[in-house]
């Protein structure tokens, strides 16, 4: 996940987009696009059986019950990732053999202040060099199953194959309903939601813009508006961090660059770089030196090497994971996952020569007859010279 993470910032560094807030990866019907990457990139990654995996996605193109982890598996990553966020992107800027003095300058969040209130058009979740999602084509919506509509894959499948290149592309997982009849994607209203599961099935779907421009653009549109609105919420808990982020990483890199690696004063400085990162921190934890020093108190209930805070938020994203399950949520995910890598990614595409295979043998051998009457005369003219 580490390795993932890290490759993630060089490569909007290297892209000069904006690195994604922590909070739009840990909602997957808010920011379903996100999830997308989160999903790929880092539950994938700590899954660390590839096989597994491949073979997920792949038997039977997708069709299978074949699952990719249990509930308590995807929060182990969600809090993982929470917990290392800072850490890693500390880790990956002050590599002095990676990233230059003046990348770091240029590196940008989208909790930087004129970030998220002008979000760019090239976000995480909308560059072809960052996510492997359709985007150009595609927006991920969930609602409820409408039955008894028109399905545009089942009248146009090569349409459906179409690269994400051509913004003209069309395929969808979903049956077709008016727009109207489905509220774009927004912040969920839990009571709202709990009253309509007793009503409809709500499964996750795909919008295509070539079907569905507005509705495809109002969900794109509401995305936006949604992560200005939950970094407006949260930034204030990394208000510290993200001030002295920077000053930190450079620090660091002066460290290392006069310094040897063997050095305590190295490893110290380093050390303390990390502990300040953190996100799980306890009220009581040790602060301070010598004999006045505090000392962190035991948890009866929880006598792990864990702060009481990762306790805690691991609990409510477990918890959170098990209703998603018991609501087959995330089953549905799992369901357009597959899809999206079935019908889009793994996709063969369209034959550069699309002529029926007897018009192709017939010009080859219209090919060959050229080619051996010209190699004739070009032997008479070998024995004419």
């Amino acid at each position: 996940i580490a390795e993932s993470f890290k490759k993630l910032v060089h490569d909007c560094l290297v892209n000069k987009v904006p690195f994604p807030a922590l909070e739009t990866f840990e909602d997957r019907k808010m920011f379903p696009k996100r999830y997308f990457l989160f999903f790929d990139l880092f539950v994938r990654a700590g899954r660390h059986n590839r096989d597994l995996w491949k073979k997920a996605i792949r038997d039977n193109k997708g069709q299978n019950n074949m699952r990719f982890g249990p509930a308590i598996f995807e929060a182990h990553v969600r809090t993982t990732l929470r917990e290392n966020y800072f850490k890693w992107i500390f880790q990956q800027l002050s590599d002095i053999h990676e990233v230059e003095d003046v990348d770091v300058e240029e590196f940008r969040m989208e909790y930087d202040e004129h970030i998220y209130n002008d979000l760019p058009r090239a976000l995480v979740c909308t560059h072809k060099e960052l996510t492997k999602f359709p985007f150009k084509n595609y927006e991920i919506d969930y609602g409820d199953d409408h039955t008894g509509t028109t399905d545009v894959t089942s009248n146009n499948t090569e349409e459906a194959r179409a690269p994400e290149e051509d913004d003209n592309a069309s395929y969808s997982s979903a049956n077709i309903i008016d727009p109207q009849d489905r509220p774009a994607t927004r912040s969920p209203n839990p009571a709202a939601e709990n009253a309509a599961q007793d009503r409809a099935e709500k499964k996750f779907f795909l919008v295509f813009k070539n079907a569905e421009n507005n509705r495809f653009n109002e969900i794109r549109e509401q995305q936006r508006q949604d992560i200005k609105s939950i970094i407006e919420k949260t930034k204030g808990q990394y208000k510290d961090i993200l001030e002295s982020l920077k000053d930190t990483i450079n620090k660091i890199r002066e460290v290392k660059k006069s310094m040897s690696e063997t050095d305590p004063m190295y490893k110290a400085a380093i050390k303390e770089a990390k502990k300040n990162l953190r996100l799980f921190k306890d009220p009581y934890e040790e602060v301070g030196e010598g004999p006045m020093r505090k000392k962190r108190r035991r948890s009866i209930e929880n006598q792990t090497r864990f702060s009481d805070s990762k306790v805690t938020f691991f609990s409510k994203a477990n918890e959170d994971m098990k209703r998603e399950e018991e609501k087959g949520l995330r089953k549905s995910w799992e369901v357009l996952y597959k899809e999206v890598w079935n019908k889009h990614l793994l996709a063969p595409k369209s034959p550069i020569i699309d002529t029926p295979i007897p018009q192709v043998n017939s010009i080859i051998r219209d090919m060959e007859s050229d080619v051996n009457q010209l190699l004739a005369d070009c032997a008479g003219m070998v024995e004419e010279v």
